[in-house]
């Protein structure tokens, strides 16, 4: 007896009798969480064992265009079939040579479904999905997420089928789809979009983090300090200064400096403010970005000087003083 036909009587003894697992079973593994089935794709390589016929039994590599070429039984279309598709097939194109053909195929090697994960994730990188992967499963091999923000993007060609999500968009050609997802929820392993299942090619982005963003203020305040920017891109003048606990008895609000620096902690603008103005509603209120210092003076220059220094060096733009101090 070969080695071929004594692996596939071990296989037939091991399996004889062993009822099979009903897919509704509640009591099966996985009764609840239906998988789908494996789909051979182009370069993917697959093992075949066929009883009685050795030609065949051996690992193969579909080609770039979705064939499989084999001796007896010539050219099939491998790619797009299932595992159980490419046996009966195979099973059936040998029963001109063997009675009662025995074909069992295994995927050994993936080539055709990659998933591509980025952005703030332990190992971005492509990945294949094998026998069906959900969002949750791709994430976590890839290494889960890191210093990441609270959202995840999937980004599908439409070719490929529709995301099935609220909230879904397309974009102006109608060529892909995208939807935003709470990171948090996907992380939980359960529900509608943690099992969401990926298709090939799917573009799958974890957002980073946001960096910190604050507006200053220093000066004649009761606290100065620093005011987070957590989900707003702006905040007003006159609610800085209420973190701040008001001015204190000796500030000059009327010659209230702000200076705006760019992401790059360069200082590109100072402007004068009468602050008393806003306070009594005779003029409007600022909107304050990300960088803002806001120094509120007594009436000594030097002394408000001195304040804005200090307030510089503490938000990275000490070099503008330079440019200041000469007036």
């Amino acid at each position: 007896m070969t080695p071929f036909r004594l692996m596939i009587c071990l296989i037939s003894l091991l399996t004889a009798g062993v009822p099979a697992l009903a897919a509704d079973d509640p009591a099966s593994p996985g009764a609840q969480t239906h998988r789908p089935e494996a789909v051979i794709g182009a370069e993917d390589s697959v093992s075949i064992l066929a009883l009685n016929c050795e030609e065949i039994s051996k690992t193969w590599r579909i080609s770039s265009a979705g064939d499989l070429n084999l001796p007896l039984v010539g050219s099939v279309r491998a790619a797009g079939m299932t595992v159980q598709q490419l046996e009966d097939a195979l099973a059936d194109r040998l029963k001109k040579f063997v009675i009662e053909p025995q074909v069992t195929v295994f995927v050994t090697e993936f080539r055709s479904q990659p998933v591509t994960v980025t952005g703030a994730v332990e190992k971005p990188g492509v990945y294949q999905l094998e026998t069906g992967r959900s969002l949750f499963e791709v994430l976590v091999l890839a290494g889960g997420p890191k210093n990441a923000g609270s959202s995840v993007n999937l980004k599908r060609a439409t070719r490929r089928g529709p995301i099935g999500l609220p909230g879904t968009v397309l974009d102006k050609d109608g060529i892909y789809a995208s939807v935003d997802m709470d990171l948090k929820e996907v992380l939980e392993g359960r529900g509608t979009k943690a099992s969401l299942p990926l298709l090939a090619d799917d573009l799958v982005t974890v957002s980073p983090a946001r960096a910190a963003r604050f507006v200053h203020i220093s000066g004649e305040v009761n606290k100065p300090g620093s005011v987070e920017l957590v989900t707003q891109d702006v905040v007003s003048l006159m609610k800085v200064l209420a973190v701040a606990g008001g001015l204190s008895k000796d500030a000059k609000p009327t010659s209230t400096m702000i200076m705006h620096n760019n992401a790059n902690g360069v200082l590109t603008s100072t402007v004068f403010v009468d602050m008393k103005k806003i306070l009594n509603g005779k003029a409007r209120d600022l909107e304050l970005t990300d960088g803002d210092v806001v120094v509120v003076p007594t009436s000594n220059l030097k002394a408000t000087l001195h304040q804005a220094q200090g307030a510089a060096m503490s938000s990275g733009v000490y070099a503008a003083f330079n440019i200041l101090a000469r007036y």
